[in-house]
């Protein structure tokens, strides 16, 4: 969490460096960037600091409920941070159970290489793409308004996002990969994905760079732990043993 805070701390003094000096013009790509890179780093951050619930196991499902509620009624309300944060909330607990209830390394693997070509596909020639040409409020009951500092701008990340994001967190965790690596360089995927949406302007599916980065940071762990599970399996050893 330190790593993170300090990132932000130093993306957000460079923002108001370059505001201060006046070479950010104010519908400018870098302006937007990094204004967008401030709010997508603060809502990784903030999805990592909760990994710890993963404890909960089973309550992780109460407490997804409860965030849902929240962020209705806040929505409903126009309370705009409420609802994000509880959105954020109700995804991280929703991917953590989900990787509570993953029994294999093969499964992970499977999630993994499947989102890639689901949200491609979501994007350009499904859901989302209807979602998003249709113009609704649909838009907002599937992702998190993101805090943008220093730009006119809005900027929004899908919930599924931060499922997978946490998912895959969750993950590292429990299979002993690397945690904190792992959050920094997925967080690191968000803003790539976006510097190429900003640059292209157009929208871009966030999951694939998500999961190339996951894996990536821990091929190697992966594939050993994957070579593990036999032994594992004739062993008797329950996964359980294995989750905090």
């Amino acid at each position: 969490m330190l790593i993170f805070i300090g990132i932000i701390a130093a993306t957000a003094g460079a923002l108001v460096a370059f505001l201060a000096a006046g070479s950010l013009a104010p519908d400018s790509n870098s302006r937007l960037m990094i204004s967008f890179a401030l709010g997508l780093t603060s809502a990784c951050a903030l999805s990592s600091a909760l990994v710890q619930l993963i404890k909960l196991r089973h309550l992780l499902l109460l407490l997804a409920v409860s965030s849902l509620l929240v962020a209705a009624g806040s929505l409903a309300l126009g309370w705009t941070p409420v609802e994000s944060l509880a959105k954020i909330i109700f995804a991280t607990s929703v991917g953590l159970w989900l990787a509570i209830m993953l029994s294999s390394i093969s499964q992970v693997l499977l999630i993994a290489a499947l989102i890639i070509f689901v949200d491609i596909w979501s994007v350009f020639l499904g859901p989302t793409k209807k979602m998003v040409e249709s113009g609704g409020r649909w838009i907002e009951y599937f992702t998190i308004n993101l805090p943008v500092f220093g730009a006119d701008a809005a900027s929004r990340l899908g919930v599924s996002d931060i499922i997978f994001f946490s998912l895959f967190l969750g993950c590292a965790l429990i299979w002993r990969l690397r945690r904190t690596l792992t959050a920094l360089t997925m967080t690191l995927s968000f803003v790539a994905t976006m510097v190429i949406g900003v640059s292209l302007d157009i929208g871009v599916p966030a999951l694939p760079l998500l999961s190339v980065f996951f894996l990536l940071t821990n091929g190697d762990l992966l594939y050993h732990r994957f070579l593990e599970e036999p032994d594992e399996r004739r062993g008797g050893r329950n996964r359980r043993d294995r989750t905090p």
